[in-house]
């Protein structure tokens, strides 16, 4: 009986070697999670005997069937369990990120982005990899309401615009960990060009909030099993949503003049 500690689907897959096709067609019902049925009912079901079922068994380390379906059902049990800790965990996780959020964020910082945000009518947005996909997020939402948004995504393409920006400009850098040297030098730049920075990240270094005029701290992702587990660009969306939230409540009237004469401007554009 020592076997029922052991993952009894890597035993099986392990004792492949020494299958016939009969034992082959065995482990494919139990590798696919299929119901622990009587010895009898399953050898039915696959048509194969039951006979075919012990050897089968024995191959795989069994006394008998017995014995294996014994193990079999305490590893569905396992899985299950494991399945619903998962989901269970998940959740938590979630729950987690709202709240570190909640406690690190600041309503009036909030506010103050959204001022700057309406003040500039061209924003360029700074993301790699994946922070990217959270600066497609911030372009689609705001591109609706009037603004000019550009999503910057690569090293050399950060280094060149921001050689170009200046006082006038407005630069959003959305980075969870914030320690990209390329940058970061040319956030150090920027900010020798008088351009307004606001930084999203969950760095809370006081070198990195000094680089920017606002910094909004979100959570970051505790360990490296997360990563797979929630998206990277998750706790930057959320501050995402945020702000737009908080820009729609601030300034509903003017992007509704600003919606209303845009759509009368289209009417006669087709007319």
């Amino acid at each position: 009986m020592q076997l029922i500690n052991t993952d009894l689907f890597l035993l099986i897959e392990s004792s492949r070697l020494k299958f016939t096709v009969v034992d082959e067609q065995i482990a494919a019902y139990f590798l696919e999670g299929n119901p622990p049925l009587k010895q009898s009912s399953i050898a039915h079901k696959i048509n194969v005997s039951t006979a075919s079922i012990t050897r089968f068994c024995q191959k795989i380390g069994f006394e008998n069937y017995k014995e294996f379906i014994f193990a079999y059902r305490n590893t569905l049990e396992e899985l299950t369990i494991d399945k619903n800790n998962v989901t269970h965990n998940l959740k938590f996780r979630y729950k987690e990120l709202i709240n570190n959020i909640d406690e690190n964020l600041d309503i009036q910082d909030i506010q103050t982005v959204c001022e700057y945000i309406y003040r500039h009518k061209i924003i360029h947005v700074y993301g790699l990899g994946l922070s990217a996909i959270a600066g497609a997020d911030f372009k689609f939402r705001f591109t609706r309401i009037g603004k000019f948004v550009e999503v910057v995504q690569d090293h050399n393409s950060i280094e060149m615009v921001s050689s170009l920006l200046n006082e006038d400009n407005l630069v959003i850098c959305l980075s969870l960990r914030a320690r990209n040297q390329y940058v970061l030098d040319s956030l150090r730049q920027l900010q020798q060009q008088g351009t307004s920075i606001i930084m999203i990240t969950s760095n809370q270094s006081p070198e990195i909030r000094k680089l920017a005029n606002v910094t909004l701290l979100t959570s970051s992702l505790k360990n490296t099993n997360e990563v797979g587990q929630i998206s990277v660009q998750i706790p930057l969306l959320i501050i995402i949503d945020m702000i737009y939230s908080q820009y729609i409540s601030m300034y509903r009237e003017n992007i509704s003049k600003w919606i209303h004469t845009e759509h009368a401007y289209l009417q006669g554009h087709n007319m």
